[in-house]
Parts: C-alpha cells; structure tokens; sequence
C-alpha cells in the first residue's frame, strides 16, 4: 500500500503529509519539519491518516503484528515452563537403560537411532512389545554389544543417547524408543570401554534373554564421564561434553569430569 503523499495527523504535531514510507519506519512532514515514526505501532495511538480505508487496512496490520507478538509470547512462556518442568522433574530409581544391541544392527541403530525393547517373554502380555515404565525425559539409553562368541564380561559399550524431551516410557507401546536429536555419541570402534568393569565384583556378569535393563543414574554418570573424556581431541568433543552436562543437568548429579 502506497500511502506517500497522504494527508495525515498526529496528537501532538497536528496535520502533515507522509513522505517516506519503509518497513518499519514512516515519515511524515509536519509545519515545523519532518519526523519519522515507529511504523505501523504510531498509528495504534499518534497518527490517523485521512484517507478511512487505507487507515482501516494499517489498523488491520497492528492488530495481525500484536496477535503475531502474543502468539510468540505464549509459545515463550510455554518453553520456559516445559524446561522448568524438566529440570524440576522428579528423579526415580533405575530409570535408565542399557540395550543389548546385536552385531548386524550396531550401524542402524547409531545412524538412527532408534532402539527397540523387545518383547515379554512370558505373562499375559507375553509376545506383546515391553513397555519401559521407567524411562522419562531424565532418561539416557546405553548399547552395548556382545560378539558372537565373546563371553559376557566382554560386553563393550559403543553408544548412547538420551531419549527426547518429550518422551514417558509408560506412553509408549510400540517398543521403539528415539534418541533425542542432540543429545547423542557413539565410540569410535578402537576405544574399547566394557561395560561390566563399572561394577564391583560381587555383581556377576548375567544377561538374559532381554533387550534390555534398567540401570542407575550414579553408574551411568561414570560410565557416561568415561565415554566423554575417550572423545576429547575428536570431532565429537564439544558435543559429548554438551550431552554429558545434560544428563548431569537432567538428574541432578554432579559432574565428574
């Protein structure tokens, strides 16, 4: 809308004639000189145009601009309480879990990633996909992977990631889990970290024919620092540090590293 050369009035300034017109500034030339206005906010309370139409049109725009200025208000406000919410989440025991993944999936399943749960093997549910109960958004999955052949307190660790911010086990029922778009690393295959050595000796190093197991924070937070300090000097050293301070953030423990 072309509104250079209208006849235009303001509060204080009284009648003038708009000679400039951008997208965010309009200047108009008053009696005593011209001066420029915040465009189109002045018009919400300052300026009236002479022409009704073209007034009407501008009065449509402020009103788009401030419903458009709510709206981001509310999506702002609506984070920042979701974010709240997290870091004020209540931590319970064991809600993290390591997955057995085998050999031919080791690849797609870092690429992805996307880990399944697996199924009961026995109750009334049995053949149905399990249900992680325990896992929420504090959650970080380990894989692990047993060679074929290899004894079980071989088991070594090759990845992680913590699931999305808006994910509740309970909620899911298909068995797939998805790792956060971020919040993921992977070792490199000459890094050789077992999982079982973060346990003490009385723990026996058993299995089973499950996909996965649940595990405490305070065991993941040291195998999780390990993990980190493999990858300094690699190019995933900023973003392992990132995902490690995360998890501490998300359940509450002090960082080891």
């Amino acid at each position: 809308m072309n509104i250079k050369g209208q006849a235009i009035k303001h509060k204080t300034f009284g009648a003038g004639v708009v000679t400039a017109l951008t997208a965010k500034t309009i200047t108009v030339c008053f009696p005593e000189g011209e001066k420029k206005f915040i465009y189109p906010d002045a018009f919400g309370e300052y300026l009236i145009l002479r022409d009704k139409n073209m007034q009407r049109h501008i009065t449509a725009q402020i009103v788009k601009k401030e419903a458009e200025i709510k709206r981001q208000r509310q999506v702002k406000k609506a984070e920042q309480e979701r974010r709240q919410k997290l870091l004020n989440f209540s931590i319970t025991a064991n809600s993290h879990a390591v997955f057995d993944i085998i050999s031919e999936q080791v690849e797609h399943v870092c690429k992805t990633p996307i880990v399944s749960t697996g199924r009961y093997l026995s109750g009334h549910s049995k053949g149905q996909p399990r249900v992680a109960e325990r896992l929420k958004p504090n959650s970080m999955c380990l894989l692990t992977e047993r060679r074929r052949g290899q004894p079980e307190q071989e088991r070594r660790i090759i990845g992680a990631f913590m699931v999305r911010e808006d994910f509740f086990g309970e909620d899911v029922h298909d068995g797939l889990i998805e790792g956060h778009p971020k919040y993921q690393m992977r070792l490199p295959s000459e890094n050789i970290l077992l999982f079982w050595d973060h346990f003490d000796e009385s723990t026996t190093p058993r299995w089973g024919n499950t996909a996965f197991k649940y595990c405490s924070g305070t065991v993941m937070n040291h195998i999780l620092s390990e993990m980190t300090r493999l990858l300094v000097n690699t190019d995933q050293q900023e973003s392992a540090l990132a995902f490690y301070r995360y998890f501490c953030k998300m359940n509450h423990l002090p960082p080891l590293m």
